[in-house]
């Protein structure tokens, strides 16, 4: 019992207890199997368990201390922080190729304070630079995977160089496309719209007016007015039904051609401009409407492409012209479509446009970034350069301080954000499920590198003491060797030599100990549980010597 607690890495009461059982278990079944006849078996077990439970518990009291004494001189700390795996820790790092010391694996306090004291003589040096390497490996990886079968981007900033050029480019072939559509359909002269519909047209536009809260005042909004008279004159031409005629109907051209005279006549400049925008606006929407409502007479393949043009002419401006209300109610996407026509319009450099878009801080981006993301996976494509780009600018973001890797609580706050905090809508949009995931490894690793708040020692005065204290034990036991076999009946020669023998002997034995608390730290980040062979021994060992009390006389039992 006392093997399987140490293997399993209890503690040192249940393999005391464990001890005992298999002392007393083992003595009394000692007893009852060198006994003669049924009585004297019964007697010796009940004689013999009670000393071989002292003896296991002695034997393995001794063989857990020795092994404790041993381990912390030779191997380290072998204690696991509570709700710690260290197989699973180091098992995270190896998948980004990063290798973990024993306190890092296991959060040891204990053992994060040997490998403080190691560190400060210099023996951790070779692990620590091999760590951050692997550590900026690492980070180089996991961008590598981001970026799948697309182009990988040498820092941050440079995924925002061909971005506003290629919104550029979408938003002129937006208007080209639509605007070819929508010509190749409006001139044909077989659709037509209700003339009920037509004759609504500036009453639609007061209303819209109305609800965006424009006022139209004659005196100070001359061109608005007049823009105002030229659509009710417009639309006042407009044949009315009489007769055998119960219906009239407007052909989508004559509709086109208003909208025509309008720009030409009426631009939107100085104070007018805000109304004479809502007014264009305004036709779109009715257009819009008209269409959604079926009221639009045409062949299905035309009505098709008509709602196609449409729909790439509402894309384009949106691009170019965001309106913060669309239809009567509140545009979500407002602020993201702002964010993309500046940066279509405005000279900006590649890191002011991240920032813009984003804002400083990866952890916690602008509001409403994850629209923004959208907008921009929109227009620039799931699959192009720019959209991958922005993902690995994402990730450099979190992990990367120009060419360096951040440190790795930096790392730890920045993925914590990105993911779980303010940054997590965006997270959501950038990333997929298994990306976000392995994101999240990635930071528990960065978390392991950093010591446990409990085990960082602030001053570090104790280690920066630690070898000039070895120094003056060493000096100490030196000068007693020596004294000591002066004072026995050495000569001087040969005390002296008794002495430096002896501080040698020290000496050489620190090092074997640090060397080899270095390699248990750094080469077996998983603690390897004692296998109680021990204890076993040592409670075997006593048998033999228990007292035989048959007849009353203390005797040697038969082994």
């Amino acid at each position: 019992m006392a093997a399987n607690a140490a293997q399993a890495g209890k503690g040192w009461l249940v393999r005391m207890l464990g001890g005992t059982a298999d002392g007393g278990l083992s003595a009394a079944a000692y007893g009852a199997g060198s006994g003669e006849g049924a009585r004297d078996r019964v007697e010796r077990a009940a004689y013999n368990a009670p000393i071989g439970m002292a003896l296991g518990t002695a034997g393995e009291g001794i063989a857990t201390g020795a092994g404790k004494l041993y381990g912390r001189v030779f191997r380290g700390s072998d204690d696991v922080a509570r709700g710690i795996n260290p197989a699973a820790n180091v098992s995270d790092a190896e998948q980004f190729g990063i290798p973990l010391s024993r306190a890092q694996a296991t959060r040891s306090v204990p053992q994060s304070n040997i490998e403080n004291q190691l560190r400060s003589q210099g023996a951790m040096s070779s692990f620590d630079q091999a760590q951050r390497e692997a550590v900026g490996q690492s980070v180089g990886s996991v961008q590598s995977r981001i970026a799948g079968s697309q182009p990988v981007i040498p820092g941050q900033a440079s995924a925002y160089d061909s971005i506003p050029a290629a919104l550029r480019g979408k938003r002129d072939e937006l208007k080209a496309a639509s605007q070819d559509a929508y010509e190749a359909s409006v001139n044909n002269p077989n659709v037509l719209v209700s003339g009920d519909a037509v004759k609504s047209i500036p009453s639609f536009i007061r209303g819209k007016l109305d609800a965006d809260q424009i006022l139209i005042d004659p005196m100070y909004h001359q061109g608005a007015s007049r823009a105002m008279s030229f659509i009710d004159d417009y639309i006042g031409r407009m044949p009315k039904p009489g007769g055998d005629v119960h219906s009239v109907q407007a052909q989508l051209r004559w509709v086109e051609n208003l909208r025509a005279g309008l720009r030409k006549n009426f631009p939107p400049i100085g104070q007018d401009a805000p109304a004479l925008k809502a007014i264009s606006s305004a036709i779109d929407d009715w257009t819009d409407n008209v269409f959604d409502r079926g009221l639009v007479n045409a062949s299905d393949d035309v009505l098709q492409e008509l709602k196609n043009a449409r729909s790439k002419w509402s894309e384009y401006k949106g691009m170019t012209e965001p309106r913060a209300k669309v239809g009567g109610r509140l545009n979500p996407q407002y602020e993201a479509q702002a964010r993309v026509r500046n940066i279509m319009e405005k000279d900006l450099s590649p890191e002011e446009v991240g920032q813009y878009l984003w804002g400083t801080s990866v952890a916690s981006p602008k509001n409403a970034s994850f629209m923004t993301a959208n907008e921009l996976r929109r227009h620039l494509g799931a699959d192009s350069p720019q959209w991958s780009g922005i993902r690995q600018s994402f990730w450099l973001r979190a992990t990367r301080a120009g060419d360096d890797a951040m440190q790795p609580h930096q790392i730890v706050k920045n993925l914590d954000g990105l993911l779980e905090g303010n940054g997590k809508g965006v997270a959501h949009v950038l990333y997929s499920p298994d990306e976000r995931e392995m994101m999240r490894k990635f930071a528990r690793v960065m978390r392991n590198l950093s010591p446990a708040r409990e085990g960082i020692n602030g001053s570090n005065t104790a280690n920066r003491l630690m070898p000039m204290l070895n120094k003056y034990a060493t000096g100490i036991l030196t000068a007693l060797a020596s004294g000591g076999g002066f004072a026995g009946g050495l000569g001087p020669l040969e005390s002296m030599g008794l002495g430096a023998l002896t501080g040698a002997t020290a000496r050489g034995l620190g090092s074997v100990a640090r060397t080899a608390r270095v390699g248990a730290a750094t080469r077996t980040p998983v603690p390897v549980n004692p296998s109680g062979l021990g204890g076993a021994t040592l409670r075997g060992g006593g048998l033999p010597m228990l007292p035989d009390q048959r007849r009353g006389k203390a005797l040697l039992l038969r082994p």
